[in-house]
């Protein structure tokens, strides 16, 4: 079965070449490798093309520049594979039988729409990785969307990245899964798309993805009033479409309670932002703080404590520290 990567890039030329050769080691062969210059106004264009001149699996696709979910859907129109899995360019997969690995489980799993595995977060100053919180054992086999959500949330790893799954293509057309173009935090909504269309799915404890840290520019190191909107609309437009959802009423209850969670990401992430709009900003999560009593997520659970005993106000501070503190 064949696998297509597809590598998003733009600004990246420090980080391509490690991530690109991450790939190629795989023992695992039956590969494409597509390179999406997202107008890249850096080296990388070029680079791309030579990459593809060194190795007949991988292409070349340039493209305007229109964002990290445009770029997926672009590499998603112009893969091949049986398999799709994302990588972002500033990243890498750590070892090369990552993917020999992974595919023996699809082999014995072909029922999955698609298999999470986990992460490490990579220090390169001390060339250093630090796991990700482990998956429950429980979803080590195939599950049902329902069970599979709740146990996420539950044990508030919810793993919402497209970067760590490896996701039959026919799934992706069938559930006609694409990203929004043009909102940050994109892969919450597609996470959440790609739960409800699953029949099957599962999620093993292989740390094949390192998620490099500390790269200047990266928007999972700065929160902006870009970052507060787009989490605020997809909070927003989850709830309006909750209703509709094929899950039961349980997992509506679960889901909820991770947009508690998102909600006290922007209620911490106000400190960020300039002082003279963070009132304006927190007026704007004062009519979502109903979601704070949705405690299914541990994190949430804490922060609806915090909130019963000194309100909605003071818990805004209390977030707005410990953020500054991480």
């Amino acid at each position: 079965m064949k696998v297509s990567f597809i590598l998003p890039i733009y600004n990246v030329e420090k980080y391509l070449s490690e991530c690109v050769e991450s790939i190629l080691v795989q023992t695992y062969r039956d590969f494409e490798i597509l390179l999406v210059d997202d107008g890249s106004p850096d080296n990388c264009p070029a680079l791309c093309d030579e990459w593809a001149k060194k190795d007949s699996r991988i292409k070349a696709l340039h493209k305007p520049n229109g964002g990290l979910s445009d770029a997926r859907n672009y590499g998603l129109k112009h893969a091949q594979g049986d398999y799709v899995v994302f990588v972002d360019s500033d990243d890498f997969w750590v070892n090369k039988d990552c993917l020999e690995n992974l595919m023996n489980v699809v082999d014995v799993h072909p029922e999955c729409d698609f298999i999470g595995f986990n992460c490490s977060y990579y220090y390169s100053d001390t060339k250093t990785f630090k796991k990700w919180v482990a998956y429950d054992e429980s979803l080590s086999k195939p599950t049902d969307k329902d069970t599979v959500l709740c146990s996420l949330v539950a044990s508030g790893t919810f793993p919402m990245s497209a970067c760590l799954k490896i996701i039959k293509r026919k799934s992706l057309s069938e559930i006609n899964l694409h990203f929004i173009k043009g909102l940050l935090s994109e892969d919450i909504p597609w996470f959440i798309n790609l739960l409800e269309g699953a029949k099957k799915c599962m999620f093993i404890n292989d740390y094949i993805y390192a998620y490099r840290q500390g790269v200047v520019g990266s928007i999972s190191n700065s929160f902006s009033v870009r970052n507060f909107n787009s989490i605020l609309r997809i909070i927003d437009n989850e709830l309006q479409k909750l209703e509709g959802r094929t899950f039961n009423e349980k997992t509506k209850d679960y889901i909820k309670s991770f947009l508690a969670y998102e909600l006290c990401i922007c209620l911490g992430g106000l400190g960020q932002l300039e002082k003279s709009v963070r009132n304006e900003y927190y007026e704007k999560l004062k009519p979502y703080k109903w979601l704070l009593k949705f405690c299914q997520n541990p994190k949430v659970k804490k922060v609806s404590i915090l909130n019963s005993l000194v309100g909605f106000r003071l818990t805004r501070f209390f977030l707005e520290f410990y953020f500054s503190r991480r």
